[in-house]
């Protein structure tokens, strides 16, 4: 964006939190048995979990 981009280890920390952040309303929908709110929430976790270990492979490409 704006032609500078992001640090990995930025986009790793936040993709974390939102990650964890997302995860627990996907929780507290599916232990209240509403399952189509848990499943989406739960795939937005899911995305920023995959985010965050793309992020980490690249910081990881960055070192060698």
């Amino acid at each position: 964006m704006f032609g500078r981009r992001v640090p990995p280890h930025i986009v790793f920390a936040l993709s974390v939190l939102l990650a964890a952040l997302c995860m627990v309303p996907a929780v507290r929908y599916g232990m209240a048995g509403n399952w189509l709110p848990a499943l989406i929430w739960g795939a937005v976790a899911v995305w920023f979990a995959v985010d965050a270990v793309r992020s980490y492979g690249w910081k990881q490409q960055k070192k060698s």
